[in-house]
């Protein structure tokens, strides 16, 4: 599914436009020409509740909130089990409108996500 980035993902300002492709039932491609981004579905290794901020939800224009999906970017590191999860700044996607956004989330109200963590604690 392609869907416009409307809400720069930090550090690739440039991307406009990028194709979303599901793997598995755990993880999804996100991409751009070379630049390539593995996501996942936080729900399938944690509990992981969120607030999206209401100017991102007006940003991707959220009508209904079972449109909205949210997804977390994964460092792939070999082994497998030593990848990481940057559960503070989750990609938010519409994905009836088909827009994207990357979320910062507060680190003092979110104390119990990390930058980097470990896959292997949810194995």
């Amino acid at each position: 599914m392609k869907v416009s980035v409307i809400s720069p993902i930090f550090g690739f300002d440039d991307i406009k436009d990028m194709e979303l492709e599901e793997v598995d039932e755990f993880f999804y491609l996100l991409k751009a020409g070379d630049i390539s981004f593995t996501l996942i579905n936080p729900a399938t290794v944690r509990e992981y509740e969120l607030v999206i901020p209401k100017n991102y939800q007006n940003i991707l224009q959220v009508e209904d909130e079972s449109d909205i999906k949210v997804f977390n970017i994964v460092t792939i590191l070999n082994p497998i089990e030593k990848s990481t999860i940057n559960f503070l700044a989750p990609i938010v996607i519409n994905m009836r409108k088909q827009l994207l956004v990357q979320v910062p989330l507060d680190e003092q109200k979110y104390k119990e996500f990390g930058l980097n963590e470990s896959i292997e604690k949810y194995l």
